[in-house]
């Protein structure tokens, strides 16, 4: 049981520092915030209620939905992009379809934060 114990820590830890599997963890949530962050934007643009001083220029509510979809858009996109990495390295699917959901979870909390934080100052 040790052996078998040793060998997995000795692979894991060949994988996250010998193969770049622990920058791309740290690439992927850079990538998750980026697009929270502009989920968040979006979503505090919705609720603003002034117009655009720019004649010609979309409404702010109009362009908050806009930032929203293309935030959304950015994630999705990542999710995919690890999600083929996952694909890849032939992991089991009870693995991505709870990298998928912690994924989601993670970002909907972490875009919802963001949104506090912005609410507070």
């Amino acid at each position: 049981m040790t052996d078998a114990l040793k060998e997995f820590w000795c692979d894991l830890a060949t994988e996250l520092f010998d193969q770049k599997g622990l920058e791309t963890v740290f690439s992927h949530a850079r990538n998750v915030v980026t697009g929270a962050v502009i989920v968040a934007a979006g979503t505090c643009a919705t609720h603003y209620g002034g117009d655009t001083p720019l004649p010609g220029g979309w409404s702010l509510h109009f362009a908050g939905y806009a930032v929203t979809a293309v935030g959304v858009l950015l994630l999705l996109l990542n999710l995919l992009s690890g999600l083929r990495s996952l694909a890849r390295r032939r992991h089991s699917r009870l693995l991505r379809a709870l990298t998928i959901l912690l994924y989601i979870g993670l970002s909907v909390r972490l875009a919802q934060v963001l949104v506090f934080v912005r609410a507070a100052l």
